[in-house]
């Protein structure tokens, strides 16, 4: 295998491969690929020079998309989604899950208290 065949193999498995400076950078290449570019690495350099490559518009520019953040911590309570129990205890069920229960976080919740803080992925506005 020689440089170019390098080349061809890393654009066929959807890779990128360029030149910054003096230095060879490459995206989503296929890891069977990373020996054969150390390998010819100084004719990969002299070919990418030749054509003076730069990342691709979608290397460099990444998707405008709103910044996530970690949901906020709510009461069932307060979510459109809980239903109140008949229970004195105020156990409830979450409308927005299959089996009533909250959504599970780490260790999950067993039960749905009108009270009980949550950091909810699923937490839909307030009832007041």
């Amino acid at each position: 295998m020689n440089g170019a065949e390098v080349i061809t193999e890393i654009e066929q498995a959807g890779g990128k491969i360029w030149i910054e400076g003096d230095r060879l950078k490459f995206r989503d290449t296929p890891a069977r690929l990373v020996p054969a570019i150390r390998e010819h690495k100084a004719a990969l350099l002299a070919l990418l020079k030749g054509q003076r490559s730069t990342p691709p518009a979608s290397v460099d520019s990444e998707p405008d998309m709103p910044p996530q953040s970690a949901p906020a911590t709510v009461f069932c309570g307060q979510c459109v989604r809980f239903q109140p129990g008949t229970t004195s205890l105020g156990i409830g069920v979450c409308l927005a899950t299959t089996n009533g229960l909250p959504p599970k976080e780490q260790r999950g919740y067993r039960a749905a208290f009108p009270m009980a803080p949550r950091r909810c992925p699923e937490y839909a506005g307030s009832l007041a």
